[in-house]
């Protein structure tokens, strides 16, 4: 940590800044992220200062679509659309030497929001409870969207969230890659994982042109919803914010809702120090989903019924992206050691392996909300495992 330098990027944002603390968060896998305390104006507060990753598209768009979804959301707020209950949004905050909301330096580009007071996150969950109050946040979140003009969005990241385009450049590097250089144990590992990744190449590529073929509304979705960007509040444990914007866009809400529940599903974590531990808890999803559809605006979308396409695409997605940067020297995901892209690869294929031989269970709690998924899918699916 480059105190000196953080000090002067936080004088930049704040003059008459006085810093107390700057505690760096090292569990986002983009973003370089800190918490800073401070006395301004002899008050102590803190906020959120942020290194911006070079894998967007445009740093003004991503700023735009943030200002954009901020600003919708406080409407809501100061409407009282939420009948008093707490819901807060990571504003950004203008940086006063230049009157923008981002600052140059050294290269990089810095940008500072709002802190959420007494407000917690998690890595995992406590306990059922909380897959609950997860549901109710992210079906909030949807709600606070759905009267907003998703076209209005451009995309911060070039085809995020597009299976084949994943797909297609991980074939493209696995035909170009050395192996020779991995040593021994780390090729067998890759190896056995590819090889398991392929006997789902061809079911992929023919379910995704058999859902382009469907008719999904495209709406405004978070992204990247996984649990450690939901904020709790500290006293009543309800979710009260969704942060991290900068993959607000257009999109399947069904993608949210697969991308959260295979955040929340593993109960040993993104990165477990077993992966012996990972494994797919139906019963998260079963609570999660309770939450997200006792909200009764949302009972009436009948693309729900391809849930569970959208939890094995998701999951089987962000194998092969994790895979792919891990063979592409590291390009994309922070990472703290040479081989942890391919370990988060091998953790999610576990959870994939484990979700597949759950998902008639998956099928069957979707009846008991009136949403019937695909029997043909499920008996297809279930062949890998």
């Amino acid at each position: 940590m480059d105190v000196a330098k953080l000090n002067f990027i936080i004088k930049n944002f704040f003059v008459r800044s006085e810093v107390l603390n700057i505690k760096l968060i090292d569990s986002g896998l983009i973003n370089e992220t800190y918490i800073v305390e401070h006395l301004y104006d002899k008050q102590k507060s803190k906020f959120i200062l942020q290194s911006l990753s070079n894998i967007f598209e445009s740093h003004e768009i991503l700023i735009r679509n943030h200002k954009l979804i901020t600003d919708h959301t406080m409407k809501k707020i100061n409407n009282n659309c939420f009948y008093n209950q707490r819901w807060e949004v990571p504003n950004l905050i203008r940086c006063k030497s230049n009157s923008l909301f981002t600052l140059p330096f050294d290269s990089e580009l810095w940008r500072a929001m709002v802190y959420i007071d007494k407000a917690f996150s998690l890595d995992s969950l406590e306990d059922e409870g909380m897959a609950f109050e997860v549901g109710i946040g992210l079906s909030k979140f949807h709600f606070i969207c759905s009267d907003f003009d998703c076209t209005n969005f451009k995309n911060s990241i070039k085809n995020f969230h597009n299976t084949n385009y994943y797909l297609d450049q991980y074939i493209l590097t696995l035909k170009d890659y050395n192996f020779i250089k991995l040593d021994n144990e780390v090729n067998k590992r890759t190896k056995y994982l590819i090889n398991c990744l392929s006997n789902h190449i061809g079911f992929i590529y023919s379910l995704l042109t058999s859902l382009c073929k469907t008719s999904i509304d495209r709406k405004v979705i978070h992204g990247d919803p996984k649990l450690s960007n939901f904020l709790f509040d500290i006293q009543f444990k309800h979710v009260i914010s969704l942060v991290d914007l900068d993959t607000v866009s257009s999109g399947y809400v069904l993608t949210d809702l697969a991308d959260c529940i295979r955040s929340i599903c593993n109960l040993a974590g993104e990165d477990p120090k077993n992966i012996e531990k990972v494994f797919f808890d139906m019963n998260t999803c079963k609570y999660f989903l309770k939450g997200y559809f006792s909200m009764s605006w949302k009972n009436n979308n009948s693309s729900f019924r391809f849930l569970p396409e959208f939890i094995y695409l998701i999951i089987f997605e962000l194998t092969i992206r994790f895979l792919t940067d891990f063979l592409q020297k590291n390009r994309y995901f922070k990472t703290k050691y040479e081989t942890h892209n391919l370990f988060r690869a091998e953790v999610q294929y576990r959870l994939l392996s484990s979700f597949l031989t759950q998902i008639s269970d998956l099928s069957n709690d979707l009846h008991e909300h009136g949403i019937f998924s695909s029997s043909s899918f499920i008996s297809d699916v279930q062949k890998f495992v």
